[in-house]
């Protein structure tokens, strides 16, 4: 598995209803950007990623090789800040740290971890939300 190529099909993954996504945005009164799309796409496929590789190669293979690859954080299975940024092309993590709030008000459950070491892990889907 390449991982770097996972990596980019995730960004253009177009898996769930847009149209329920944007109705409960308008609802919270969420002004969504393409940035917020990314990072959950991110979040679900480094996930998926994550339970491919632990099947192959186990668990702490697989967070090695994630975290080498600078997507999990170090000793973590919290995907970046950093490399989530990068994905949005914007200069700080309070841009994705603003999107990954405005997805937990739209129900996503996400934990977050601070500091330098700091990421995200999606945990739950809202109700709403159905993959095609």
């Amino acid at each position: 598995m390449n991982i770097k190529e996972e990596i980019e099909k995730l960004v253009e993954k177009k898996e769930y209803d847009f149209w329920t996504f944007l109705k409960k945005a308008y609802e919270k009164d969420i002004k969504l950007d393409i940035g917020h799309f990314i990072l959950l796409n991110l979040l679900i496929g480094v996930k998926d990623i994550y339970k491919k590789l632990i099947n192959e190669i186990g668990e702490e293979e697989a967070r090695k090789i994630l975290e080498k690859n600078r997507i999990f954080t170090k000793n973590s299975d919290y995907v970046s800040g950093e490399f989530l940024k990068n994905y949005i092309n914007r200069k700080s993590r309070v841009a994705v740290h603003n999107r990954i709030k405005d997805l937990k008000t739209l129900g996503f459950k996400i934990e977050s971890k601070s500091g330098p070491f700091g990421g995200y892990k999606l945990i739950e889907y809202p109700e709403w939300f159905k993959k095609e």
